[in-house]
């Protein structure tokens, strides 16, 4: 029988031959996906193994021994400039990465930089209905466009109060492999919480890693497909796997930039029929928010609500201890 992580490993891999290929792996902390016996790998973090360690030391129940080495820190630089003559590399491997950057643009660019024109990007994306994320809106193309506009280098104000405002958990966990019902889920954070965030990430501008971005495989595709049609992306979507588990994966090869297109509406456009779509899944999606937040507040203000609280707050906590095992957290 072939184990979940072999199954995983083989989708994020696919066809590469990993025994012949240089490849690069971002972020892969305690558990890459290529290690190191199986091909010629390189990994980049934003800090190196040390600031690594450091940093995860605190996270009780987590092993920073078993952090691996990582060849290049990014430390404020780009990737182009962090792996400097070793570029290009055959493939590159970004498992549960991208939902965190900033700039989703601008990384791509990045990205192109260092791969060659028959390379692949092959990326792990969190689908956020089965996430802590459950509750926030799908990411529109505006939002990464803006993005792009500000430079930015760290999640808004905006993000910052959506991920605190918005974050749940389901049965004491903060990832799910199926959709939970909504009536189930539990606010981890208050609003008055998430507003003090937002209001410390605006005026301080510091990092508050929270997801940027928030996808399924079909508004992945659609926010993708824009932005090649507005010529801002260097690659193009070979292939985007439903949703597995908790997770999707995106198979990105390099292309040349779209040519420009005159936009039409009405009469069958793409554009009018994908924005359709999206309304009606926002729709369907804050009519549930509504609905959830509502029974949240009269929970809330309960008695039992009160009496209980040292209950979630020790499910909060193991559910933040088996996350920072996997390295991720709900903050």
């Amino acid at each position: 029988m072939v184990s979940p992580m072999t199954d995983r490993t083989e989708r994020l891999v696919g066809a590469i031959d990993l025994r012949s290929a240089k490849g690069l792996e971002l972020g892969p902390l305690t558990s890459p996906v290529v290690t190191r016996a199986m091909g010629d790998i390189r990994y980049l973090d934003h800090v190196g193994t040390d600031a690594l360690r450091a940093r995860y030391a605190s996270h009780e129940g987590f092993d920073v021994e078993a952090i691996v080495d990582i060849d290049y820190a990014i430390e404020g630089a780009s990737i182009r400039g962090a792996v400097g003559d070793d570029a290009p590399f055959d493939y590159v491997i970004a498992s549960h990465v991208i939902e965190h950057v900033p700039d989703l643009i601008g990384w791509l660019d990045d990205l192109r930089r260092v791969v060659h024109d028959d390379s692949v990007v092959q990326l792990a994306i969190p689908d956020h209905r089965r996430t802590f994320d459950a509750l926030r809106s799908p990411t529109v193309t505006a939002d990464v466009i803006q993005a792009n506009l500000d430079g930015a280098t760290a999640p808004s104000p905006r993000q910052v109060f959506d991920h605190y405002s918005s974050a749940v958990s389901w049965r004491g966990a903060i990832s799910w492999g199926e959709e939970p019902p909504f009536e189930e889920l539990v606010a981890v954070h208050s609003e008055a919480e998430a507003y003090e965030r937002a209001t410390a990430a605006g005026r301080s501008g510091d990092y508050d890693d929270v997801h940027c971005w928030v996808f399924t495989p079909r508004s992945f595709c659609r926010v993708f497909a824009a932005l090649q049609r507005l010529q801002l992306v260097p690659f193009a979507v070979a292939a985007c796997t439903e949703t597995v588990g908790g997770e999707f994966f995106v198979s990105l090869r390099p292309a040349p930039v779209a040519s420009a297109t005159t936009p039409s509406f009405g009469g069958g456009s793409p554009r009018a029929a994908e924005a359709a779509i999206v309304r009606s899944e926002l729709v369907a999606v804050d009519a549930e928010r509504a609905t959830l937040r509502a029974d949240v507040a009269a929970m809330s203000s309960s008695r039992s609500w009160r009496i209980t609280r040292p209950i979630r707050t020790a499910n909060v906590f193991l559910a933040r201890r088996r996350a920072a095992r996997r390295g991720r957290s709900v903050r």
